[in-house]
């Protein structure tokens, strides 16, 4: 071992002397999960590979998540080119060093990251209502958390929730404990600032489990990213518009219909209202749902069933009969 000592010793002093690559190369840091990286707690540099939950909606943060567990990471954009950049469904890999801000452990500084894949399906944890109080945990800590059921937004003098602000504490169905919080920078058409919370039918709240504790324990907070993250229907596209014909001609129409929730567009129809035999698909996602069929047979009753689909389900309606006209000019009818 003593020569090899020396010979490493005198190419890494020798201003002659470059040292061979597989002399100098380190070794590479394991990549962790999140609930073993956590494990390691303040202090400790780790490497994760984890999918983000949130954009710029929440400011100069990034939460992610694996399987199992969730950490924040804080950087300051300008210091870290492409970090400002992330957003919801970036699967990246990051490493830096662990710290506790308030409660949170979060990653701060950091060191490195890359981007691997975009678009990943985010998977929330699920909590009904009557257990609200189990999802304000530290296992859940920056996790992504929805909460199904609730009835209710309440301000911390138990007043209805009405046009959010940011910065503000609001309680889910008034439960002591339950705090939601408005961030200032979730701004804009799909912000939260503004929004309206839902009234009259049960909703769900998705959002991501945080901790603000200067005395290091309690201080949970259920933070929604957007306006989206108030669910209705159950996150189900539910049409709150039948289907109606437009622009009507001899060989063809155009089906349109609204539902509450995103979802795609699709048709099925035919002579027969048991015997849909074609289909029509536009894989957009809308809550206004528009689609032309043509080389249609002039003056002729066709059986029409609508359906839309998204991550939560499908919703149909039962088929309608629509008719084309015998004559060559176009007309439009029904809604806009």
């Amino acid at each position: 071992m003593k020569p090899t000592f020396l010979l490493l010793a005198g190419v890494l002093a020798g201003p002659a002397w470059a040292a061979p690559a597989s002399l100098l190369t380190l070794p590479t840091p394991p990549v962790l999960t999140l609930k073993a990286a956590r494990a390691l707690g303040p202090g400790s540099t780790v490497t994760v590979r984890a999918v983000v939950l949130n954009g710029a909606e929440m400011g100069n943060i990034r939460y992610v998540q694996d399987g199992e567990a969730g950490l924040a990471l804080y950087a300051q954009p300008a210091k870290l080119p492409g970090f400002g950049d992330l957003q919801a469904g970036d699967s990246i890999q990051v490493t830096g060093q662990l710290k506790v801000y308030n409660g949170l452990l979060e990653m701060d500084p950091v060191a490195s990251f890359h981007k691997l894949a975009g678009g990943r399906r985010l998977h929330p944890l699920h909590v009904p209502a009557d257990q609200v109080a189990t999802a304000f945990a530290e296992a859940n800590e920056s996790r992504l958390v929805e909460i199904t059921g609730i009835t209710r937004l309440l301000t911390p003098t138990s007043a209805p929730a009405e046009a959010l602000v940011g910065n503000a504490n609001y309680l889910l169905d008034g439960t002591a404990g339950a705090l939601l919080r408005v961030g200032a920078a979730s701004t804009g058409p799909d912000g939260l600032i503004g929004t309206t919370p839902p009234t009259g039918e049960p909703f769900d709240v998705r959002g991501i489990m945080s901790q603000y504790a200067p005395g290091g324990t309690g201080g949970y907070q259920l933070l929604p990213r957007l306006a989206t993250d108030f669910v209705r229907g159950s996150g189900l596209p539910r049409l709150t518009e039948e289907p109606v014909p437009v622009d009507v001609s001899a060989t063809g129409f155009t089906v349109v219909y609204s539902t509450l929730n995103p979802g795609d567009t699709r048709v099925r129809y035919g002579l027969n209202a048991k015997e849909l035999k074609e289909s029509r698909l536009d894989a957009s996602l809308t809550t206004h749902h528009s689609l032309t069929l043509n080389n249609l047979i002039p003056g002729t009753t066709y059986y029409v069933e609508v359906s839309s689909r998204n991550g939560a389900g499908t919703e149909t309606a039962t088929p309608v009969p629509f008719i084309t006209s015998t004559g060559k000019r176009s007309r439009s009818s029904g809604k806009n």
